[in-house]
């Protein structure tokens, strides 16, 4: 940029001497000057720039002149600064100022603040533009960072606060505002927000803060409706360039529902504690390839370092590692509960164990359940069950079979109901028994109580007064329907060495006179 091309023809020598000495002064300044100089036409071209913009814009400065102006400012801007540059030459203001976006020689965007001057010829037709630059990309990164802060600050969840010496607030978030229901806060005192009790935690951490120190502790504030928040408060102090205390920063961080909900997960955590305390289980967890990862038991077979993080194979008898593996694969198969027994050798005892296996995310949880003392209860209940029925049967027999002696020598079975061939035996084992016990010359058996005699029915009784003979006594069959006769006629039943008569009571009378006889 040569200043000196726009002197005037000179009229006194020496105030020309010290003109061109001030303008070749000037001449200095504009070039080893780091800030961008140039001038351009009112049509927005370069006329001439300095060493700085030059190098700046990487153009020598022959090369500068004719070229517009937008070729180095950022394409956004180009319509800004064509504008800008047409309605200068009817602006009657010599001084102005814009902000132009620009682009470095490596291609970095900077914001810039031209300060231009309008020259005008003496009509007021504008002749030339110079722009003095002043680079302001900090202060734009600083205003941005301090925008985005204050967005930060406005929308956080967290409630901000600025508080000056005497505790009183000068600035609140809308979070902060909203924990304490309240439409502004600004002007009161922190003092009369925070809870009677805590305020000695509030005055130990300002005083914290005022020895440069980040202080935290929880406090309650009351809010408008006079119920209590808990929050966890960060007191900051802010200081000077000096180091001078100014005010306090306050951070707080609402945590009545988190402290809610860990009361309350401490509570679960209790209830769960106490229910697996109470459940007499053995409970292992099994990694998916059967490793032993945690425990829960009050009698072990080994100690803890024996089996934990040691696959089932290197711990358990090899038949109920096979059995716990198989029902483990099934379980990741099917992802259905397995239920199996098994039984293990324990202070020389076998003792028995009902397992439930069910999956976890990545593993198996096994209950095993001791039910050695249920097992051998049980034997002993379905052995002493056998007992009664084998009693039972016996007292059934007897009922089904009676035989009571009558008089010396004459005993008397009374027959009932249906006779198969379980009872047929029977009849016969009682009847020749009671003979020999007895020492009977007459055994009579009553079938009144018989409803039906078949070919079976009457093979038993013949078969039973042969036996009786062959123990030298004599069978007398008695209760005998015309319905019966008539059926043992018609299957052709052969009962002539039997003697029948038609009641008891006959057969009672028959075999008194054969004893007095004898």
């Amino acid at each position: 940029m040569n200043i000196a091309d726009s002197v005037p023809d000179p009229v006194n020598p020496v105030a020309l001497t010290d003109r061109l000495a001030q303008m070749e002064r000037l001449q200095r300044i504009v070039e080893t000057s780091d800030q961008l100089m140039f001038e351009v036409d009112p049509g927005g071209r370069f006329t001439c720039v300095n060493q700085a913009a030059s190098t700046y814009f990487g153009v020598a400065p022959a090369a500068c002149p004719g070229q517009p102006v937008t070729a180095f400012v950022h394409p956004d801007d180009h319509e800004k600064v064509r504008q800008w540059f047409s309605e200068r030459s009817a602006n009657q203001q010599r001084h102005l100022s814009e902000e132009i976006r620009v682009v470095h020689r490596h291609g970095a965007l900077f914001h810039m603040l031209w300060r231009m001057t309008l020259h005008q010829d003496d009509t007021g037709q504008l002749q030339s533009i110079t722009v003095i630059t002043h680079d302001i990309t900090e202060m734009k990164r600083q205003e941005e960072t301090q925008r985005a802060f204050r967005l930060f600050i406005e929308n956080s969840p967290d409630g901000f606060a600025i508080v000056d010496q005497n505790l009183r607030l000068t600035y609140t978030n809308h979070a902060f505002n909203a924990m304490l229901d309240e439409p502004s806060l600004v002007g009161r005192s922190v003092v009369e927000l925070v809870c009677a009790d805590d305020h000695a935690t509030l005055v130990t951490a300002a005083r914290t803060a005022e020895r440069g120190q980040a202080a935290w502790d929880i406090v309650r504030y009351v809010r408008s409706d006079g119920t209590l928040i808990t929050v966890h408060t960060g007191i900051i102090g802010l200081c000077d360039h000096q180091g001078n205390l100014i005010a306090y920063a306050l951070v707080n961080r609402d945590m009545t529902s988190q402290l809610q909900a860990e009361t309350e997960l401490r509570r679960s955590e209790q209830r769960n504690r106490a229910l697996l305390a109470a459940i007499p289980d053995l409970m292992f967890v099994l990694s998916a390839d059967g490793i032993f990862l945690d425990y829960k038991a009050d009698k072990l077979l080994l100690p803890p370092e024996a089996f934990l993080n040691r696959h089932v194979n290197e711990v358990l008898p090899p038949p109920l590692a096979a059995q716990a593996l198989s029902h483990l694969e099934c379980l990741k198969r099917t992802g259905e509960m397995q239920v199996y027994e098994y039984q293990i050798e324990f202070m020389g005892q076998i003792e028995e164990y009902e397992a439930r296996m069910v999956p976890l995310q990545d593993s198996a949880l096994v209950l095993a359940r001791d039910v050695t003392a249920h097992r051998r209860a049980e034997r002993e209940r379905v052995a002493m069950q056998e007992q009664i029925i084998q009693a039972q049967q016996a007292a059934l027999r007897e009922l089904s079979t009676p035989l009571m002696p009558i008089a010396d020598g004459v005993v008397v079975m009374p027959l009932i109901g249906v006779i198969d061939s379980a009872r047929a035996q029977q009849i016969m084992e009682s009847l020749l028994n009671g003979v020999s016990e007895y020492k009977a010359h007459v055994a009579l058996i009553d079938i009144t109580g018989v409803k039906v005699v078949d070919t079976q029915v009457a093979g038993v009784l013949l078969r039973a007064a042969q036996a009786v003979r062959m123990l030298g006594a004599q069978v007398v069959l008695t209760g005998i329907s015309p319905e019966i006769a008539q059926t043992l006629v018609h299957i052709g039943a052969e009962i002539r060495d039997v003697k029948t008569k038609a009641t008891l009571q006959e057969g009672i009378r028959y075999a008194m006179t054969v004893g007095n006889r004898s």
